[in-house]
């Protein structure tokens, strides 16, 4: 059962949306949870429906994320096995460490964000698979499909940021 246990991944996710601190921020628990169940609740209200073939092609993009996304996470483990040069100029030893120590966190979180799109686009693509041979266009699984969407979306984006300072710190070293 250890090597189906995606409770890590999804810890590890959650921890990457702590501050500083250790906690949590609340506009990051409504931007990345409550914003998405507040659309897909709106959706179930209006009765918006997505069509079988919205799903169907849904399930192919999901996959190729899935896939792409894998890419992303073998290109950021060659990047973290890049050693840092220490600067010559022993004065800059101090900011060189704790410039090698946020390298190590962000690194680690954007794999932990990686990891946790993964999963989402494998469940999602499970879930769209259901919903197109159950009830597609129903107007659950739509409200459900389009919740999903937005927290990946939302996801997604953070993790392009948190990629961009990763490889951006690497062209300037």
């Amino acid at each position: 059962m250890q090597k189906v246990n995606i409770f890590g991944i999804v810890t590890g996710h959650l921890d990457s949306l702590r501050n500083s601190d250790g906690k949590f921020l609340l506009s990051d628990i409504l931007t990345f949870y409550v914003l998405p169940v507040l659309v897909g609740v709106f959706c179930l209200l209006v009765c918006f429906k997505i069509s079988k073939d919205a799903i169907g092609l849904s399930i192919s993009v999901f996959s190729i994320f899935a896939a792409l996304l894998l890419s992303v996470q073998v290109a950021l483990y060659s990047v973290s096995l890049r050693p840092l040069s220490p600067p010559a100029d022993q004065k800059k030893n101090k900011v060189f460490e704790k410039v090698k120590e946020e390298r190590g966190a962000v690194i680690r979180e954007l794999n932990n964000n990686i990891s946790y799109l993964v999963l989402l686009s494998v469940f999602f693509i499970t879930a769209l698979l259901l919903a197109y041979i159950v009830n597609p266009g129903g107007v659950i699984s739509s409200a459900l499909c389009v919740a999903i969407y937005v927290h990946f979306f939302l996801t997604l984006l953070m993790v392009v940021k948190r990629a961009s300072i990763v490889f951006s710190r690497e062209y300037e070293t």
